[in-house]
This record gives C-alpha cells, sequence and structure tokens, in this order.
C-alpha cells in the first residue's frame, strides 16, 4: 500500500490534479474506498491526494488512472493548442513533488508526445512503471540522470540518450546534487 510520507503538496497544481481525479471517480461512480483498493493505494492517501494536500509519484498516479481506466494526462484535464508552434509562456506544466514536466508539443493526443523535465536532487518517479504505446526516448540535457528499465541501470550524462519500449518497467531519478533537465520524446501521444 502506497502511504503519504513524504509526498506533501507543494504547490497549488496538485490540488488541481487531486480535483481532477475525484471528478473522474465519481464519473465513474466508485467509492474513493474501492478505487484505493483497485490501484493498491491507502483509502487516507486517496483522500489527501483528491483534496490537494500531496503530489503524487508518477507510478502512482498511473496505478490510480489505470485502476479506472483511463489515462494519465485525464489527471491534467489537458487542452490541445492550437496550430504547431508552443510558445515558452504556453507550455503546460505538470508538477509533482521534485519534478516539473513541461510539454513542449501542442497536444497529448497526437502522434508525438515531447517534454523537458526538470529534476531535482533526489527526486524521481517512484516505483516501476509502464504505460501503452510505442517507444519513448530520453535525452539528457543536462545533470545526471539513473534509470532502469526492465531492471537494468544505467546512469546517463549529459548528451546521452536512451530508447527503450513503453511497456519495459521503467524507474528514474536525479542521483546528483544538482537539478537535472531531460528531454521524453514518446510515441505515440498521451498512451499513458
Amino acid at each position: 500500500m502506497e502511504t503519504a510520507d513524504g509526498n506533501d503538496r507543494t504547490d497549488g497544481d496538485d490540488g488541481h490534479v487531486g480535483a481532477r481525479v475525484r471528478e473522474i471517480r465519481r464519473a465513474h461512480r466508485l467509492s474513493g474506498r474501492e478505487l484505493a483498493t483497485r490501484a493498491g493505494v491507502s483509502a487516507a492517501y486517496l483522500s489527501r491526494l483528491e483534496n490537494g494536500h500531496l503530489s503524487p509519484t508518477v507510478s502512482t498516479l498511473t496505478r490510480i488512472m489505470r485502476a479506472m481506466g483511463e489515462p494519465v494526462s485525464n489527471a491534467f484535464g489537458d487542452r490541445d493548442l492550437t496550430g504547431p508552434v508552443v510558445r515558452v509562456r504556453d507550455r503546460r506544466v505538470i508538477r509533482e513533488r521534485g519534478v516539473d514536466d513541461y510539454l513542449l508539443s501542442p497536444t497529448r493526443s497526437g502522434r508525438l508526445e515531447v517534454l523537458e523535465t526538470v529534476i531535482q536532487p533526489g527526486g524521481g518517479s517512484g516505483d516501476a512503471y509502464s504505460h501503452p504505446g510505442n517507444e519513448e526516448c530520453v535525452i539528457v540535457l543536462h545533470g545526471a540522470f539513473r534509470m532502469w528499465v526492465d531492471g537494468s541501470k544505467y546512469d546517463l550524462t549529459p548528451g546521452d540518450a536512451i530508447t527503450f519500449p513503453c511497456g519495459l518497467p521503467h524507474r528514474w531519478e536525479n542521483p546528483g546534487r544538482d537539478e537535472t533537465r531531460v528531454l521524453w520524446v514518446l510515441t505515440p501521444a498521451a498512451g499513458w
């Protein structure tokens, strides 16, 4: 069971994610306890998430959304931008504990999704997760990046890249003392 240890809310965006999770859960006519059981988290954890008091890891949010048969992107209430250009001021930000994801592609429903992720020292994805989709590629722009794919560990530095099938269990973290920036390229977009 997932607990709320160390997952305290860091900013207002987390409340938005929690409110969306609650809205989707209610649309599926699920009780909080039922969803928590399906997702393998405690009812208290789910309640704190839905009320904006903590920020979930990528793996935990993925489990919760999958338990409802929904893609993770629905937790963020994504809206597509019109046109091919994404200006810096228009980037959508997905925040969580120690990690900021910036959407660089105009949509999460197309054939391609590009994210820039800023990871604070010690920040990461949490438990291993997988998701529907074809492939993803991670390019390290700055700092140290450690990734596990299907049980194998890879330490990457700026300029290194790793490509793997989305369905393989994977997790990642910033093992360094400085902020890390990586670029994610996923096909198809919003598959998870």
